[in-house]
């Protein structure tokens, strides 16, 4: 019997404290988000991206291009301004609405959820190095948004993600042929989100000047599979949104003006051609080069090619032989008999 009322006592001891913990946790809970109220930083759950699945994940590592084996690259550097129509399709919907947001918030919510390693801009040259990684508190700052730290989370206001600020992108390609594999192929290797802010001379004048802020890189195989997933309308004619950001880029319906390529010296266009005209006319030389080179990726194999050629000769020759001579029989041929 005194074993019985030990054990009764030492479960209704550990039931009270359990309950007590329980109270305490929802008490520290319940001030946590009074405060964020009383602040106005309550974040929208609302707002997330969905989680990977181990299938996507699987995708992602199949359509991983390694360039270490490539025997020809050419890598270059582009501005996408969300500007212009064509780029637009990554700007909207501005405000995000249940699970449609653009790229921006998209990039914004994978952050703060730390699934998206990010790196510094480094003057404009990419590192994928643990040294250059950024966290999400530094990007806050940065962006000047109000924020404050419970945990390893960061309880911001929504409404000052940048949204309507995030008007160009940073990209690099990389054109390349891998002999190994006899591949020909274009990869988009990173993308830097680029806020543009207007900033005036004085607090009195209503001059101003519109100023760059590239935020960081992020190597695009980690933020595809998550872009592969987002829908985007790329029509006006057709606003079904029929492809995903990863379609965007991978069949580069962008519009990108060349701003930098890979050379020894590390020159920017604008350094290396300092008079505007010469630079435009670099700039289309480049472009004529890589169209050419997306040209070879659907031309047919030589053989082929020099097959057909010395069959369309021989039949040339042959029309030439059997072609009949004007003479006394007096025949003739007409448009339908030749057919």
């Amino acid at each position: 019997m005194k074993r019985l009322h030990k054990l009764i006592i030492i479960l209704l001891l550990s039931v009270v404290s359990f309950s007590s913990v329980q109270a305490q946790e929802s008490l520290r809970e319940r001030l946590a988000r009074r405060q964020q109220q009383e602040q106005g930083a309550v974040t929208d759950s609302s707002l997330k991206v969905p989680k990977l699945s181990v299938r996507a994940e699987m995708m992602n590592e199949n359509q991983t291009q390694d360039l270490s084996n490539a025997t020809w690259v050419r890598e270059i550097y582009r501005f996408l301004d969300l500007t212009k129509g064509e780029n637009a399709a990554l700007y909207y919907p501005e405000q995000a609405e249940n699970d449609k947001m653009n790229l921006f918030t998209m990039i914004f919510k994978l952050m703060e959820n730390n699934s998206l390693p990010i790196y510094r801009w480094n003057n404009g040259n990419e590192l994928f190095t643990d040294r250059m990684k950024e966290n999400f508190g530094d990007i806050l700052t940065k962006l000047e948004i109000p924020y404050q730290k419970n945990g390893e989370n960061y309880v911001y206001d929504e409404f000052s993600i940048p949204n309507n600020e995030a008007l160009g992108y940073y990209i690099k390609e990389a054109w390349y042929f891998d002999q190994s594999n006899s591949v020909l192929g274009v990869k988009t290797v990173a993308i830097c989100p680029v806020v543009i802010r207007e900033q005036y001379f004085d607090e009195e004048s209503t001059l101003s000047t519109a100023s760059r802020m590239p935020l960081f890189w992020i190597p695009y195989e980690s933020v595809r599979p998550y872009a592969a997933r987002m829908p985007i309308m790329t029509s006006d004619r057709n606003n079904v949104m029929t492809k995903t950001i990863d379609d965007y880029f991978r069949l580069r319906l962008y519009d990108g003006e060349i701003y930098k390529t890979t050379n020894m010296e590390n020159k920017l266009m604008v350094e290396k051609y300092k008079d505007a005209e010469v630079r435009k006319q670099a700039e289309k030389e480049i472009e004529g080069e890589l169209k050419q080179f997306e040209h070879n990726l659907w031309v047919t194999n030589d053989s082929i090619t020099d097959t057909q050629s010395k069959n369309k000769s021989k039949n040339a020759r042959n029309a030439k032989i059997s072609k009949p001579k004007g003479g006394s029989s007096g025949a003739t041929y007409s448009a339908r008999d030749r057919r």
